[in-house]
């Protein structure tokens, strides 16, 4: 089969000279859940917009499905489904009639719409509220009902980008195991914030930061990177000068490396003569992340 994705050498300018995706390539050649995290501004919503031929490259080669983004957009248009950042569904619709009308929208014969549109509202557990309508929804249901009607088309790619944000932890794993089963027989482009989601859903991860891959690989082979087997993690405000140790700021206070149990023992005696109150935890991806973004740790 025709490469899903190729991208290579893609840049995107908008005007006033922003850079958003710079020298962006790689290539996915077969099914199954792609995340893509970044932190806000990195450039994935562009990469989503620009896969799903919402907008223009401004330099580059990019094919989804075997066709041109820009010469062969109707093409790539008949065979995927979108579940934009920030969307909304029609507040005026009930469940059952937006992804209805989304399917006949795309050209689904009625009866194929109507048995799509039931089987896709149970799968994300809204058939319950099929005939409310969507303004009298919360607004995690509302975005399970972006969420059932992208994946209620037959698609080869899925687009959803940051789908599961405002979802509580119950149905955001109700989702999780909906696009595992569709992942099966298709691909799906997944950004989120929730590097969790990231880790638990994806066959590859790709991390961007500034308009750059920084990392790509299966989640295993990219924890495999990291040196260091333990965080230790103080308040923000301790006082650590006297200890000659590196450290960085993150949203959970300063947080120290350390590649083994006997440096552990070392840092952990220095934090209990001092007072210091701290947590000691595995390192994970997010580590991997942060260090990467933060332009420290191993390469």
């Amino acid at each position: 089969m025709t490469n899903y994705i190729f991208v290579d050498g893609l840049v995107k300018v908008y005007s006033g000279g922003v850079v958003a995706l710079d020298d962006v390539s790689f290539s996915i050649d077969s099914g199954g859940i792609v995340g893509l995290v970044g932190p806000n501004g990195a450039g994935k919503t562009t990469l989503v917009k620009i896969l799903a031929t919402l907008i223009k490259p401004t330099r580059g080669s990019v094919e989804v499905l075997g066709f041109d983004v820009n010469s062969g957009y109707e093409n790539v248009r008949k065979r995927i489904s979108l579940v934009p950042q920030d969307a909304c569904p029609e507040l005026y619709l009930t469940p059952y009639e937006h992804v209805y009308w989304y399917l006949r929208s795309r050209g689904l014969p009625k009866g194929d719409a109507v048995r799509l549109a039931g089987e896709s509202l149970e799968k994300v557990g809204l058939w319950d509220v099929r005939d409310r309508v969507c303004a009298k929804l919360s607004g995690g249901m509302r975005q399970r009902v972006l969420i059932a009607s992208a994946l209620a088309v037959p698609a080869d790619i899925y687009f959803l980008d940051e789908p599961t944000v405002g979802l509580d932890p119950l149905a955001r794993r109700g989702v999780w195991s909906v696009l595992r089963e569709v992942s099966k027989n298709s691909l799906i482009f997944l950004t989120t914030h929730y590097m969790e989601e990231a880790e638990v859903l994806s066959d590859l991860l790709i991390m961007i930061n500034r308009g750059r891959i920084i990392e790509m690989g299966n989640p295993l082979e990219l924890l495999r990177k990291v040196k260091y087997r333990y965080k230790v993690v103080l308040e923000k405000f301790a006082d650590i000068s006297q200890i000659d140790v590196s450290f960085i700021e993150t949203d959970e206070g300063k947080t120290i490396y350390v590649e083994s149990d006997a440096e552990l023992s070392k840092l952990l005696g220095f934090l209990v003569d001092r007072g210091l109150s701290f947590t000691v935890k595995s390192t994970s991806l997010e580590d991997l992340f942060i260090m990467r973004v933060k332009g420290c740790g191993d390469k």
